[in-house]
């Protein structure tokens, strides 16, 4: 789905600040009004299509701050929509598809209840990861495109299809290729984006797991969450 595609919107640091600043504000108890106010924002511009990103930015915030009792507070329809809403107006802004494939890929694999819902939201979400790729081959190359390798293979791994799972090792491979050796430079998002990274090191069974490594080694050196999967690999 190249043709007519344009530039991608990038991240930004507005993204960054935003993302950071919701994180800290979480882990200390004080998130309620900032999200409160981005909410109300939303509500009020509701015919600006950029007006809902922040708030959903700042809902995954809240998840990716790892306070338990605020995950009552979030909505994953709720993120999606939003996102969607943006991406109807805006289809090439990178980070909203991202974080809508990211938000359905949350939704577990191996749920029993609401079964078919759940399929048909990963479904969605293993097409919108194509749909990037896609998008990404068209434009020149931003380390955080491979982000979005990680995050396919990872939807097909866990389909359990044969077709999909013969994907894998491409996708591997292709991100490794077109990668260059520059860090993601968001801090904060990085917690984020290195997730896909940090889930496929830790599956020891997972095709080119050593080519995935040393890409995730280039693009998030410092994360938090990759030191502890690259010790935990040691110790075991």
């Amino acid at each position: 789905m190249t043709a007519g595609i344009q530039q991608l919107t990038p991240p930004t640091a507005a993204d960054e600040g935003l993302f950071g600043t919701v994180m800290v504000a979480a882990r200390l108890g004080r998130a309620e009004k900032i999200v409160g106010r981005l909410r109300e924002r939303y509500e009020q511009e509701w015919d600006d299509p950029r007006a809902g990103f922040p708030y959903a930015l700042a809902l995954l915030a809240l998840l990716q701050s790892g306070r338990e009792d605020l995950r009552g507070q979030l909505s994953y329809t709720e993120i999606v929509e939003t996102l969607s809403d943006l991406l109807y107006h805006e289809p090439g802004h990178w980070l909203g598809r991202y974080l809508r494939i990211h938000t359905r890929a949350l939704l577990p694999a191996d749920a029993t209840e609401h079964r078919g819902y759940v399929i048909a939201e990963r479904t969605r979400a293993a097409e919108d990861a194509a749909e990037l790729v896609g998008r990404q081959d068209a434009v020149e190359w931003r380390p955080w495109f491979a982000c979005t390798y990680l995050l396919a293979a990872r939807l097909a791994w866990e389909s359990g299809e044969t077709g999909q799972l013969d994907r894998i090792p491409e996708l591997i491979r292709s991100a490794a290729a077109k990668a260059d050796a520059r860090e993601v430079g968001f801090p904060s998002l990085g917690g984020l984006l290195c997730e896909g990274f940090v889930w496929y090191h830790s599956k020891p069974g997972l095709p080119e797991r050593d080519t995935a490594a040393a890409l995730m080694d280039t693009l998030f050196p410092a994360q938090p969450a990759v030191l502890r999967v690259k010790e935990f690999a040691r110790e075991h």
